[in-house]
């Protein structure tokens, strides 16, 4: 669910303009990421069995690929709403409870985004110098996936909880959010 970049409030119309920056350029990042993934297990797939020499390579790389693709697109979902939740019983509580319902979900949520960045980012830093031997590069590279990916996510989070607590006052419930 988008808002309007010409939305009355010119702060909450700055912010989502912020998050649709962030969105794009994650997902050009992903769609690059998902082409070369596709085009490396083609690759892979002609080598081994149309010349019956298949390179080592192509699994750890296109594992590699896909693992940024989907960690990049944790924001990209985050951004448009579309975490997996089930809003059957919330939806059914009084507006106010909903906002505090999402908003308690959106700071557990947060807090695991933070220990996912940290402890991302301290297991890449111990990994630097651990080699993965069919592509000859530091495994720190595949593992900055993980915080690269929860660091975008918790900025798009944030973003989406500050424009909720800017229409906390709204009568509109936080789950069917379509601003005008």
């Amino acid at each position: 669910m988008r808002l309007k970049t010409d939305h009355p409030n010119q702060l909450i119309a700055r912010l989502d303009v912020t998050a649709s920056i962030i969105e794009r350029i994650s997902l050009f990042v992903s769609v690059i990421f998902g082409g070369s993934m596709v085009f490396i297990v083609i690759a892979g797939v002609i080598a081994r069995y149309a010349m019956r020499n298949p390179f080592a390579w192509t699994e750890e790389a296109s594992r590699f690929l896909m693992i940024w693709m989907v960690l990049l697109g944790m924001s990209v979902v985050t951004r448009n709403r579309e975490n997996l939740c089930v809003e059957f019983l919330v939806i059914k509580l009084p507006v106010l409870l909903q906002r505090l319902t999402k908003l308690i979900n959106e700071l557990l949520v947060m807090g695991f985004l933070y220990i996912l960045v940290v402890e991302g980012f301290k297991m890449a830093f111990k990994a630097k110098v651990q080699i993965v031997p069919s592509l000859g590069i530091s495994m720190y590279y595949p593992l900055l996936s993980i915080p690269v990916g929860g660091l975008l996510t918790m900025v798009q989070l944030g973003l989406q909880m500050f424009i909720d607590l800017l229409m906390w006052k709204t009568k509109t419930s936080p789950y069917k959010l379509i601003l005008e």
